[in-house]
């Protein structure tokens, strides 16, 4: 067993080492990967999923519905949050440690001739396994973008996407318009598209788009979906399907909008020849499992802890509107940690609201912005923010020192809750 563990850290180590030559926008180095690697994108069927927000949570209720309707599905993600495998599952199982160690043995020589980048090796990891396992569908998630995203090598059966705000600004582009253009590159000819909730501008964008590639589009707006009675329950009513009082496993009404979207996608898929029923769509919604998000860790003596991966703007926003739905008058002993080119005054804006205390921690990883900076932000809005140089030991240090009634929130990027996740035996 140690030899293999070495020989599998030694492959993932390999793969990270690609980060060195960056973010490589485009397909063509990608395309002509996968066509060394035998094309595997084509042997499968799948929904390819874009979006400033949302991508992953759909992506998650989109593979519960599914899984609980029978189907082998593959779901492919963006970023792990502590461990590498978590991007890549089949019917919620990670991709062993051997394929991955067989992958890089295999492929090395060719990866390191071509200069494929991180993303890319993880792009063609995801497809070869899908391919290997035969999965019924996978569901993948775009990395960054749309247009020039590795992923954009499939040809799915639906794509989607969830909503356009500001994030990646200094990659896709200053305005609404821009940000809508880069992303709706993952419309293909005669390909349906399904857009979630957003502004008139982006959803203009993406509509001119689709209707130059031949490609349907359907839009999520009012009226599809009611807020029921029950606290995050929801009523789903279009065209032949009606369903009532639906319940999620993720708290948040932006959830509920994730939610209703992969409603609408199952339909779609329903028609493309796919037979997913009600029971279904309601046990994969009430039990779809996405670590992270809204994630609530409570134990007996001692505080509630939230998790959630919110880190731009638009994000931290829903997780303060679902913080003051779930926990009205109270605020929270934050723990946050953010990574570069993000709109801080704005994220910033949206926290202080919901802070008791706030401590910034240092992230590891070389991607984070410093937390004095972060800090110096705080400070702007006459809001003391402390720093520290462990999230680790912040957590522990707050658990320790907190009341079983008190609320600790840690957010603000992928890097910080992976953390916590990772150490939380040693924290908690």
């Amino acid at each position: 067993m140690p030899k293999r563990n070495g020989a599998y850290r030694s492959a993932l180590k390999f793969i990270y080492d690609r980060e060195h030559f960056g973010i490589k926008l485009g397909i063509e180095n990608i395309g002509n990967f996968l066509r060394d690697v035998g094309n595997p994108q084509n042997t499968f069927q799948s929904v390819h999923i874009a979006g400033t927000n949302g991508k992953g949570s759909t992506a998650a209720f989109i593979d519960s519905i599914m899984r609980h309707a029978g189907y082998r599905v593959g779901i492919f993600t963006s970023p792990h949050l502590y461990d590498f495998r978590e991007r890549i599952r089949v019917n919620g199982r990670k991709i062993s440690k051997d394929y991955i160690t067989r992958f890089i043995r295999r492929y090395r020589s060719v990866i390191d001739k071509n200069k494929i980048t991180y993303f890319e090796v993880c792009t063609a990891l995801a497809f070869c396994y899908f391919a290997e396992k035969k999965v019924d569908l996978a569901v993948v998630e775009v990395g960054l973008g749309g247009k020039l995203d590795a992923t954009n090598t499939l040809k799915p059966e639906l794509s989607i996407i969830t909503d356009i705000n500001f994030d990646h600004t200094n990659i896709l582009g200053r305005t609404l318009k821009k940000i809508a253009f880069e992303k709706a590159g993952i419309v293909k000819r005669g390909v349906p598209v399904l857009v979630g909730t957003m502004k008139p501008e982006p959803r203009q964008e993406i509509k001119r788009i689709s209707v130059k590639r031949r490609s349907p589009m359907f839009y999520q707006g009012n009226g599809i979906i009611k807020l029921s009675g029950k606290r995050f329950g929801f009523d789903y009513h279009h065209h032949n399907l009606e369903l009532s009082n639906l319940r999620t496993s993720l708290p948040g009404k932006h959830q509920i909008l994730n939610a209703g979207l992969a409603v609408r996608a199952v339909e779609l898929l329903n028609e493309n020849g796919f037979n997913i029923l009600k029971r279904d769509i309601r046990s994969g919604l009430k039990n779809t499992v996405w670590r992270g998000r809204f994630q609530i860790i409570k134990r007996r003596r001692k505080p509630t802890i939230i998790l959630d991966v919110g880190h731009n703007p638009s994000g931290l926003k829903a997780v303060v509107e679902c913080f003051q739905e779930m926990y009205p008058k109270r605020k929270a002993d934050i723990i946050a940690g953010f990574v570069r080119f993000k709109n801080l005054d704005k994220i910033i804006r949206h926290l202080i609201p919901i802070a008791r205390n706030v401590e910034i921690a240092r992230l590891n990883s070389d991607r984070g912005t410093s937390p004095e900076d972060i800090a110096a932000v705080f400070a702007r809005r006459k809001f003391f923010a402390s720093i520290s140089d462990s999230l680790t030991d912040s957590a522990r240090r707050m658990v320790k020192a907190a009341h079983p009634d008190d609320i600790i929130l840690i957010c603000g990027s992928h890097f910080a809750v992976g953390e916590f996740l990772e150490n939380r035996k040693r924290i908690l």
